[in-house]
């Protein structure tokens, strides 16, 4: 999906039209490496589409962050950029314009901040970032790191993706459950991926009901990603669903997600009522 770099032109206007409300997302996968790359490079590219400026920001140690998707682009992570006389372009891989992809650090966020100088710089350098995208996806492993100790996303909402397989349900409510512990009571908004509306909403209920029973904590509802051949088609021509095939079922639902997160829509806390419900039993 990932084009050559091209120069960011607009960056001057953007700064020129005034300040816009900036949204902030840590992207908490369930689902394979591969899936959350390719989603989060849709919904990216839906945001776009809607007049946004979009970043991605991968703060995963392991190898399955977005980063890996632009390793033929030699660029510094903006930990190394903080500290290097180097133009803030260095940081950030443009694949379309109004969307960016940067790698935070090979190193755990914790362990990055030994001294009040070194978060300051970070800081500066993530500020400088935010006045060119109203949009911020980051790409966390958050029970091996925590991007949340980087100041300027300590306030970002939470995005869960989970699929509708019983290892993937229990592997999104221990990411809950992390983040009640961890966090304490925030709110959590669910995508569930490779299911349509119907299982969609029962992977909702079942873990929105044990959330609520153990935790008191509500999970939000965004919608289902359905299965879509033409997802994969589009990711073979280098491109965006929105952009290759743009009236396909999973365009039309990354289009929905995105209308929500920008407030066209409500976010749903509870599905709608449904009948013949099987729940899945999760550890509390």
């Amino acid at each position: 999906m990932l084009s050559n770099p091209i120069n960011d032109q607009a960056a001057g206007l953007r700064r020129m039209l005034g300040k816009t409300q900036v949204h902030k997302y840590v992207v908490l996968s369930a689902i394979s490496a591969s899936q959350k790359n390719t989603l989060l490079l849709n919904l990216a590219s839906s945001f776009i589409h809607q007049g946004s400026f979009a970043h991605i920001l991968d703060t995963r140690i392991d190898n399955g962050g977005i980063s890996t998707r632009t390793q033929n682009c030699q660029k510094l992570d903006l930990w190394d950029l903080a500290f290097k006389d180097q133009p803030l372009h260095k940081g950030f891989y443009e694949y379309a314009q109004g969307g960016r992809i940067s790698k935070l650090s090979n190193e755990p966020t914790q362990q990055m901040f030994d001294t009040k100088s070194q978060i300051q710089k970070l800081s500066s350098l993530i500020q400088n970032l935010l006045t060119d995208s109203n949009i911020w996806l980051i790409d966390a492993e958050f029970r091996e790191d925590n991007p949340f100790l980087i100041p300027e996303f300590s306030d970002s909402e939470i995005i869960l993706l989970v699929s509708n397989t019983p290892y993937s349900i229990k592997k999104g409510y221990s990411y809950i459950k992390h983040v009640c512990h961890t966090l304490g009571r925030r709110k959590v908004l669910l995508i569930v991926v490779n299911a349509d509306e119907t299982q969609a909403q029962l992977v909702h209920k079942n873990m929105s009901t044990a959330a609520k029973q153990y935790l008191s904590m509500n999970l939000g509802y965004l919608g289902s990603i359905p299965q879509d051949d033409y997802l994969a088609r589009a990711t073979q021509l280098g491109q965006a669903i929105i952009d290759a095939f743009p009236l396909s079922k999973a365009s039309t639902a990354f289009r929905a997600v995105v209308s929500q997160l920008l407030g066209n829509s409500t976010p749903n806390l509870t599905s709608p009522p449904m009948s013949n419900l099987n729940h899945l039993i999760l550890e509390h």
